[in-house]
């Protein structure tokens, strides 16, 4: 009995972690992924998809200055980045 237990615990615990890897409740809010909506717009610009990813997040994670400062700190390296292309 015990042992049900703990393999239970442990099915539903790798179920959690399935589900926090591969569909998080903060990227599947809403109609589109938010994985998505990056490998469209952003193909081949990662700075540019790490500022999409702070922002489609930031409403739905626990420390929304945290994701906002995360967001300006992307697109100061990528703005950065272009002015010292020119």
């Amino acid at each position: 009995m015990k042992k049900n237990k703990l393999h239970q615990s442990v099915q539903n615990c790798t179920k959690q972690s399935t589900i926090m890897v591969d569909k998080p409740p903060h990227y599947t809010k809403h109609k589109w992924e938010v994985i998505a909506i990056l490998q469209e717009f952003f193909p081949t610009e990662p700075l540019l998809w790490q500022c999409g990813k702070y922002l489609l997040r930031c409403l739905y994670k626990k420390n929304l200055v945290q994701d906002l400062k995360k967001l300006i700190w992307y697109a100061n390296k990528r703005i950065d980045q272009e002015e010292n292309t020119k």
